[in-house]
């Protein structure tokens, strides 16, 4: 159980830097993540960019207790998934008022908030609590076995925040026309 453990340590962190590196790159990147926190939460100008900043101090925060060794990695799957889960509830809640904003999750991306990435942050989420049950607050033994496990964990990870611009590729791809009335 060491080794899944790991890798969803590792994804946890390769997702989440990803997060913090696309929203603090620049002035402009960190406000269109203030204009997207804003639209998925209605929150007032001031409210929405304080809680832009929090957010991205909790993926920063998150990061840094994932990589330390002992029992802070256990804080750090938490944190993890108490994130990941206040995403779901805001991107629930603006779908079912009917907004559409563009998820700024991963950066520049303009794919507006959907299904897809309810689902993905499902997933998110089943791989903190499986890596918190899993994680006894040590490195696996076996070599052969934690690099598969980091492997695995990059690999997802890299998936995973690029999730949406698979989508759009795909469905720019293979447009699917729906009359209205049909489903």
């Amino acid at each position: 159980m060491e080794l899944a453990a790991m890798s969803c340590r590792v994804l946890l962190v390769v997702v989440f830097t990803v997060a913090v590196i696309s929203k603090l790159r620049s002035a402009e990147s960190f406000e269109a993540f203030v204009r997207s926190v804003q639209g998925l939460t209605v929150l007032s100008p001031r409210r929405g960019r304080a809680t832009a900043r929090l957010v991205a101090g909790a993926e920063a925060t998150g990061v840094v207790l994932l990589l330390l060794p002992g029992p802070v990695v256990s804080a750090g799957f938490a944190l993890a998934g108490c994130t990941l889960a206040a995403f779901t509830l805001a991107i629930g809640a603006s779908l079912r008022r009917g907004a559409r904003v563009p998820c700024r999750c991963f950066g520049a991306s303009t794919s507006s908030t959907g299904p897809l990435q309810l689902v993905r942050n499902g997933f998110l989420i089943a791989v903190a609590v499986t890596g918190a049950a899993g994680t006894s607050h040590g490195l696996p033994q076996e070599p052969g076995g934690l690099a598969v496990a980091v492997g695995t964990g990059l690999v997802l990870g890299v998936v995973t925040t690029v999730l949406d611009d698979i989508s759009e590729s795909l469905r720019d791809s293979f447009p699917i026309s729906v009359r209205k009335g049909q489903r």
